[in-house]
Parts: structure tokens; sequence; C-alpha cells
């Protein structure tokens, strides 16, 4: 679509628009609208008032925004009016009232319009009906979030499977070398020999099961396989899309900040959607005691020392206790009532396997933000 689109004012058309314009615009098969050097809307072409189900005069003025979702209005506002000051293009998404009462989402675009001498007239926008395609992508995020959230139950279920089966056995060796002491000590006189041998024992099934820790720790991390160079705003991007619907629900302001640079970094991008969908979900979970109107996330990247990119997650929550927070990122430590305490650790994993470095702080006024930082893979000269 043009930038510029200049009208023949030469008649006397309605609304300021050429009759025949108007005529042309009427059989488009998208809907229309038009608005003056004041912002008010002017005219309006055929199917968008059989879209509606309204008359030019409901429509003309201020009118139409009555059909724009309550949700959705302040937003739609501040777009339309901001790049009206700039004389821009704008596009916009926005739920609008059909005739039967339902809302649809729409997709809205509007570029500047001028007169032959170049005189600014106000605007033209076209508007197509995007909800079935809105509501698929929205299904499809759901869907993603439930797989992330049942992954995060999965790895915890099979972490504490397999450290069940490899503590159980030594810790059961233990406890009955330890009641066979018991009874040899008891003995008249003791069997120290005996009991000599079964600490000794003891001593081989303690390090059986320190071994077997050992390991449980290394699940925890991640290796270097399938390394390849990825944007962290990609990574951004995709998380936000992924957490947007449950946010919403939740009445959650997400907003995201995203350095207009791009952050290659040498990494696994889906490791590192992982550690952004943890972090993001642990601050939905933080918010939920907080009043609606007051929760708010914020994603945001930015360039630190010149060679890394430092990435944000900050809730509105209630924040984490000071004396818990050396802690958080050990195995199994959590602060939340129903938390398995792998979230943090694993990410931890994922963020120093990369070279990287992670932590978390209370904010001032309430609320935490968790930051990791990964060296650039090609830092500006």
């Amino acid at each position: 679509m043009r930038d510029r689109v200049t009208i023949d004012i030469r008649a006397e058309p309605p609304g300021g628009l050429d009759p025949r314009f108007c005529e042309v615009m009427d059989a488009a098969p998208v809907m229309i609208w038009v608005s003056a050097r004041d912002t008010v809307c002017t005219w309006f072409n055929r199917p968008w008032l059989t879209f509606t189900g309204r008359s030019m005069a409901q429509e003309l003025g201020n009118g139409w925004t009555e059909g724009v979702h309550r949700d959705d209005f302040d937003r739609c506002l501040n777009v339309y009016l901001s790049h009206f000051d700039a004389r821009a293009g704008f596009r916009m998404q926005y739920r609008l009232r059909r005739h039967d009462g339902n809302y649809r989402w729409i997709d809205d675009t509007g570029i500047p319009r001028h007169a032959h001498d170049g005189t600014f007239l106000g605007y033209i926008g076209s508007c197509i009906d995007i909800h079935e395609q809105r509501e698929t992508e929205a299904e499809s995020r759901r869907r993603l979030l439930d797989i992330a959230h049942l992954n995060r139950r999965a790895d915890a279920v099979a972490l504490v499977a397999a450290i069940a089966h490899g503590l159980n056995q030594p810790l059961a060796a233990i406890l009955s070398n330890a009641e066979a002491a018991a009874i040899l000590l008891d003995a008249d006189p003791p069997r120290l020999d005996l009991v000599r041998d079964i600490l000794a024992d003891i001593g081989r099934d303690d390090q059986r099961a320190a071994r077997a820790i050992t390991h449980m720790r290394e699940l925890l991390k991640v290796n270097g396989l399938d390394v390849q160079e990825t944007d962290v705003n990609d990574a951004v991007a995709v998380v936000g899309d992924i957490i947007a619907p449950q946010a919403v629900e939740m009445g959650i302001a997400l907003s995201i900040d995203r350095s207009e640079r791009d952050f290659g970094v040498r990494a696994n991008a889906i490791y590192l959607q992982q550690v952004l969908l943890n972090l993001a979900l642990n601050g939905m979970d933080a918010m939920v005691d907080v009043p609606p109107g007051e929760r708010r996330m914020l994603l945001r990247t930015v360039m630190v020392a010149g060679s890394a990119v430092e990435v944000a997650v900050s809730d509105s929550g209630s924040g984490i206790p000071a004396e818990e927070l050396e802690h958080i990122f050990e195995p199994f430590f959590t602060t939340k009532r129903h938390g398995t305490g792998l979230g943090l650790a694993i990410a931890r994993g994922i963020i120093e396997t990369y070279g990287g470095r992670i932590w978390g702080e209370n904010r001032t006024g309430g609320g935490a933000v968790f930051r990791f930082n990964l060296p650039l893979a090609r830092p500006p000269a």
C-alpha cells in the first residue's frame, strides 16, 4: 500500500470526497473509513456500515468508537492520535462490535491523504475481519503454553523418579547396616570386629548416594549441543506471543521493550525460550495475589559493556524475601506453595552453559526482576 493517497476534491462531495470515489469504495471488498484534518471521521463505506449495522449518521465524528471494545479503546485511540499528529501511516488491531452484537478482531490500516497540491486532508483507512485468524493464533499460543506447563511438570516428575531410583537402594542399605550395628553393639560382649565391617559398608553406600546426587545435578545442566547463532530478541518475541493470552486472562499489562539492534548469541534458541518462559511464568505466578489493575510485566533487552546482551523479566508481584535471594537458583529450593524448585536451577544451567550469568533481585516499589546476560556472538567494533 502506498504511503500517500491523493484525492480529487474538485467536485462538491459529501464529507469532502468525490462522489465517484465514494461509489467505488462502496463496492470495495473491505471496510473503509475517511477522516478530516481534525481527526474526526467524515465517511464510511457500505461494507463498514453493513458490518456494524449502524447508519452513517451514527458513525460520523467519533460515533464509530462506540463499537470498539472497551479493553481495546485506549490503545486504539493512542495509536490513531499519535500517528495522526505525525502524519504517519499506522496499523492496529482491535475488536469491533458487529451488527449481531458480537465483537470481531479487525486489522485496521490508515494512511494520510493529500490533495493534488500536497495539502493534508486527513486519513483514509481500510479494515478486514481477522477474527478467525486471531482465534487460531491464540489457540496455538494457548496450546504452546499448556505444553510448557506440562514440560515443567514432566521435568520435575522425571527428576524426582531418577532421584528416588538412585538413592533408595544405598539409603536402604545404610539403614539396614545401621540397625545391624546397633544389635551387635548391644551384644555381650559387643562384636566390634563386625561393627567395623558394617561401618565400612555404610561408608561405601554413602559414596554411592553421593554419586547419585552428583548425577542428578548433572541432569540440571545443559550440554552445548546444537549451538548456533540466534537472536535473543527473537526468543523474547516468541515467548511474548506465547504468554500473551494468559496475561490477558490474568489482567496483566504485558510490555516488551526490545532494542532495535540484533543481539546474536551462540546458544540454542529453544533453550533460550525455555529460560525466558520459566522466568515469565514465575513472574506471572508471583502476581496472583496482586489486584488485576496493578499487575505488570516487562520483558526488556539491552546491550551491556559493549559485548553482551542483558535480558530482564520484571513483575509487580510480592517480591522475594531478602533471606531467600541467594538460594533461589539452588535445585529444589522454591518460594512457591506448589513449586518444584527446578525452573530456576535449570535456567541457571542453561545460561551458564552458554557463558552467561543469571541473577534475581527485588524492584524498588515492589516486585522482582530476573536478569541474565550472554556474550554477543559478534561484538560491535
